[in-house]
């Protein structure tokens, strides 16, 4: 399976089932701004919230085929086992992307454990095998490279101000072999990156007064 972004803006994505596993994924569908439905003749209060606020679409009725007519991602997530089939059936019909809760291998799209870092995003894959490495894992890098959030911004002011002193991308990237190389990087993430920033600034500088 290759590891991919998608951008699920406005995209149709269909979820049959109410419940907890269908709950968790319907809402990273509503932080990327999908066009949610769910349908389901029973789901979770917050499912409904979510409908009576206008974030998704409830069809509270069982699943049937008219449902998976245009469809693009689809979410299996039902505890009956006739309807995942049905509903799988459906959607290789269409040609849709699956993600299918009970039989993993039947998924051509699966949900990594995201974390966010200030402008970092970091998604996490562990080929299905344990969410719970999953999770420890952004725990960790959420832990140890916190302070990348604090860096970036700054790090973006700084490659604005090179495009303008220097030419050309080879001198760009050799800038940052010299002053952002290993080496620094554990000084950042260790908390000793003060010295790395005036390292940068100074160059910056010398740079800017030779141009």
């Amino acid at each position: 399976m290759i590891t991919v972004g998608l951008s699920l803006k406005d995209r149709p994505c269909l979820v049959v089932g109410g419940g907890q596993v269908a709950l968790r994924r319907i809402e990273k569908l509503i932080e990327e701004k999908a066009s949610v439905i769910v349908v389901s003749p029973d789901v979770l209060p917050d499912i409904v919230t979510y409908h009576e606020a206008g974030v998704l679409q409830w069809i509270a009725k069982p699943y049937s085929s008219e449902y998976m007519v245009g469809q693009q991602f689809v979410i299996i997530a039902t505890d009956i086992p006739a309807v995942n089939a049905q509903v799988m059936e459906d959607a290789q019909g269409v040609q849709a992307f699956i993600n299918r809760a009970d039989v993993k291998d039947d998924s051509t799209w699966v949900f990594g454990s995201a974390t966010e870092i200030g402008d970092l995003e970091i998604s996490i894959f562990t080929n299905q095998v344990s969410p719970r490495v999953s999770r420890l894992l952004r725990q960790d890098i959420e832990k140890r490279y916190g302070i990348l959030a604090e860096w970036l911004p700054q790090i973006r002011l700084w490659r604005q101000e090179l495009q303008h002193i220097l030419d050309t991308p080879k001198e760009r990237e050799q800038f940052w072999r010299t002053y952002l190389g290993e080496s620094e990087f554990i000084q950042i993430v260790e908390g000793q990156e003060d010295s790395v920033k005036e390292n940068i600034v100074h160059a910056i500088s010398r740079i800017r007064s030779e141009s």
